[in-house]
């Protein structure tokens, strides 16, 4: 039961809901007609037993590419900073921005490779983004990378920036080396400009991102 907050709710279908001509519905019993309203947004059903190992999109404007992207808020696929094709992110006042895969399969080994660009032209205002992964089904998030200074324990003498993007004004190509703690056949993937994935998190003044050949 959850009351008087929002939350961001995953849960696996019981077996006999999972076959053909299955109706889901929300259903609130009684309405004391006072502090009973309630709103439900970004519905998902689907997945799969196998998940795919890769999630590949040029963004080439021939649509969403629904079996690569779980969510996309406040995402377009336009031009941007000369790059024709681009998934482009815009957030409105008490907006935020969040493209997120649908679960894919991760192993040790793999990285992750996309082209980025925030604040085309100009860096004034314009918001980080941070990239993130899930291995819960999206109820906790935690930054591909997180920021390692040589002198801290476990860091192996060795610096690593955090995987939060900030504006440069100009496209740049990323690749990391998924760290293991990525490493499982239920992983959710996400940008946002925003402190947490998905869209229910700290809210930004408006700002234009982008990614390509993703």
């Amino acid at each position: 039961m959850f009351i008087g907050v929002h939350s961001y709710i995953s849960t696996k279908l019981p077996p006999v809901a999972r076959k053909n001509g299955v109706r889901i519905r929300w259903w609130q019993p009684r309405h004391s007609g006072s502090h009973g309203d309630w709103i439900i947004d970004e519905i998902v059903i689907g997945g799969k037993e196998v998940n795919p190992n890769e999630v590949n999109d040029d963004f080439n404007g021939s649509g969403r590419q629904n079996i690569n992207w779980l969510q996309m808020a406040n995402i377009h696929y336009d031009e941007y900073c000369g790059v024709p094709y681009a998934a482009v992110g815009q957030l409105a006042p008490g907006e935020t921005v969040v493209l997120m895969t649908s679960d894919v399969t991760v192993a040790v080994g793999d990285v992750i490779e996309f082209s980025i660009a925030i604040g085309c032209g100009g860096v004034g205002g314009a918001e980080p983004v941070y990239l993130q992964y899930s291995v819960d089904y999206g109820l906790t998030w935690h930054l591909v990378l997180e920021e390692c200074l040589p002198f801290e324990a476990g860091c192996n003498s060795k610096a690593q920036t955090a995987s939060i993007y900030y504006a440069t004004g100009s496209w740049r190509h990323v690749t990391i080396p998924l760290p293991s703690s990525t490493s499982s056949p239920y992983v959710l993937l996400c940008y946002t400009i925003a402190i947490l994935c998905p869209a229910f998190s700290e809210r930004h003044p408006s700002t234009s991102a982008a990614s390509s050949d993703y």
